[in-house]
C-alpha cells in the first residue's frame, strides 16, 4: 500500500471528560468482548449512527473486535486520537484496548500485515495487561507514513516505522516500535541531549512538521518541546539532529506571557497540536481554555499580530462558561472553550476546536466564507457539529446537526472531510465536505 504526503495536519489529540492521559474504563470491561451485531445497537448507540455525520469505524457499544472485522461493525473502547494519512488510511488510538488500530483505504501491506481495504487491524499494543502496552494518547504521521504515538501515562512517545530507516540518529525496523522521546519515568529533563534519555510528563499531543521535527506537548510539564530531525534553527532555537528542546514554555503552569516570546510564556496543560502549512503550530492550552499559537514566522494569525517564535492566544476567552453563540469574536467576551480536546487545520487555514464538555466541534475561519450556505466571518466562532447554538435566533448557524457525546481527535482527510472521535460513544466519524 502506496503511502505519500501527509496533509497540512498532524491529527493530535488527548482523551476527555478525565484528567489528561487516563483512560476511561467501562464498568465491567476487561479489554475484550464478544461481537455484538449492529440493528440492535443504533437504538441502544445512536450517537454513533446519528444524522450528520458518516461512522468510519465502531459499533458504539465499548469493547474489541479482532483483527479483520469491518471497522463499521467493530468495536472500540474510548477512542482518543486519530489521524489520516495521504492515503486516507485511518489511525485511530484506541485507548480503553491499549492499542493503535488502522482502518485502510485499500487492499495491501501495511506495517508488515497484510490488511483489507475497511477491516480494521492492530497495529500496536493490544492487550492491555502490563507497562508494555500501555494507553495511546495521540497520533501523527509524518511524510514517509511513520504513525507517532504518544503515550502519556507512559512518558513516552515511539514511532512505528513504514519501512526500515533511519530517523532522529536512530535506526528502526519496519513495523517495530521505537522510541523518540522519554525514559518512560515520569519528570523533566534531558533539554539539549538524547530525546530518548529525556523525562517527559504526560505527553499527550504530537505532531510533525514539514521537516519531520516531531512536536510534543509535555503536558504535566507545561512545556511544549520538540525532537529535532535535522540540524539548525527551530523557533529561534539552536537544535540537533536527534536532540530534544523546549520550544515554548517556561515550566510555570499558568497564562502569563501571552504575546510575547514564547520561551518566556507559561502554559498550563498543553494537550492538542496542529501545524499549518507555515510550520506554526497551534496548541489547545487546556488548562487555560484557549487555543494558543506559536508563530514561525512574523504575522497576523486569525487577527492576532505575533512576532517569529512568540505566542499568543487566537481564540478562547479563559474562563469557563455555558455559552455557545455563533458569529462572535473567537476572542470575545462570551468565547468560551471549556475543555480544547483536539483541534484541526484545513488546507485553508481554517480552524476546528473539538470542546469536549459543551459537546461541540467549533469553527474559526481564517478568511470570510461560505459553507454550505451559510456565511461565515474571519475570526468568528461558530459551530460546525454538535449542539445547537445558544443565542438568539439570528445567531443558530449551526452547520452539521449530529450528536456528539465527547469530541475528542480531530484530523482532515485528504480529500477536506473532517474527522473525528467520539471518545464516550465509542466510534470514529466523519463530517461532510466542506463542514
Amino acid at each position: 500500500m502506496s503511502r505519500g504526503l501527509p496533509t497540512v495536519v498532524a491529527g493530535v489529540v488527548m482523551i476527555a471528560a478525565i484528567t489528561a492521559g487516563s483512560v476511561l474504563l467501562r464498568p465491567g470491561h476487561s479489554g475484550a468482548s464478544s461481537p455484538t451485531t449492529r440493528s440492535p445497537l443504533a437504538a441502544e448507540y445512536p450517537y454513533a449512527h446519528a444524522a450528520g455525520a458518516t461512522t468510519l469505524a465502531g459499533t458504539g457499544a465499548p469493547g474489541f473486535s479482532e483483527n479483520g472485522r469491518s471497522a463499521v461493525d467493530a468495536q472500540l473502547n474510548a477512542p482518543a486520537g486519530v489521524v489520516e494519512d495521504a492515503s486516507g488510511d485511518l489511525f485511530i488510538a484506541d485507548a480503553g484496548n491499549c492499542a493503535v488500530r488502522e482502518v485502510p483505504a485499500r487492499t495491501g501491506m501495511s506495517f508488515g500485515l497484510r490488511v483489507h481495504a475497511g477491516n480494521i487491524v492492530i497495529i500496536a499494543g493490544g492487550s492491555c495487561r502490563d507497562s508494555h502496552d500501555p494507553a495511546p494518547s495521540a497520533l501523527a504521521v509524518d511524510a514517509a507514513g511513520d504513525v507517532f504515538i504518544s503515550y502519556g501515562p507512559a512518558a513516552t512517545v515511539e514511532e512505528l516505522p513504514a519501512e526500515t530507516t533511519s530517523a532522529f540518529g536512530v535506526r528502526m525496523t519496519a513495523g517495530q516500535l521505537a522510541v523518540v522521546a522519554g525514559t518512560g519515568i515520569s519528570g523533566y529533563s534531558g533539554d539539549g541531549g538524547s530525546a530518548s534519555r529525556s523525562q517527559l510528563d504526560d505527553p499527550t499531543g504530537v505532531a510533525v512538521d514539514t521537516a519531520g521535527d516531531l512536536v510534543i506537548s509535555d503536558t504535566g510539564n507545561c512545556r511544549l518541546r520538540m525532537v529535532a530531525a535535522s540540524s539548525g534553527t527551530r523557533y529561534g532555537v539552536p537544535v540537533v539532529e536527534g536532540r530534544i528542546y523546549t520550544v515554548a514554555g517556561n515550566g510555570i503552569c499558568a497564562s502569563a506571557g501571552d504575546g510575547g516570546p514564547a520561551l518566556e510564556a507559561e502554559l498550563w496543560d498543553p494537550g492538542a497540536l496542529a501545524l499549518d502549512s507555515s510550520g506554526d503550530i497551534l496548541i489547545a492550552d487546556q488548562g487555560n481554555r484557549t487555543i494558543r499559537e506559536l508563530a514561525a514566522h512574523s504575522g497576523t494569525f486569525f487577527s492576532v499580530p505575533l512576532a517569529a517564535n512568540h505566542l499568543g492566544t487566537i481564540a478562547g476567552e479563559g474562563s469557563y462558561g455555558p455559552y455557545l453563540v455563533d458569529g462572535q469574536s473567537s476572542l470575545g467576551q462570551i468565547a468560551e472553550i471549556n475543555f480544547p480536546t483536539g483541534i484541526a487545520i484545513d488546507a485553508a487555514g481554517n480552524l476546528y476546536i473539538a470542546d469536549g464538555d459543551m459537546h461541540v466541534i467549533r469553527f474559526v475561519p481564517n478568511t470570510a466564507t461560505t459553507v454550505l450556505g451559510k456565511k461565515a466571518q474571519a475570526d468568528d466562532m461558530y459551530i460546525a457539529a454538535g449542539a445547537l447554538s445558544t443565542g438568539s435566533l439570528a445567531n443558530r448557524t449551526t452547520w452539521i446537526q449530529t450528536r456528539l457525546i465527547d469530541p475528542t481527535g480531530l484530523t482532515m482527510s485528504p480529500g477536506g472531510q473532517l474527522v473525528y472521535s467520539d471518545t464516550e460513544a465509542n466510534v470514529v466519524r466523519r463530517l461532510p465536505a466542506g463542514s
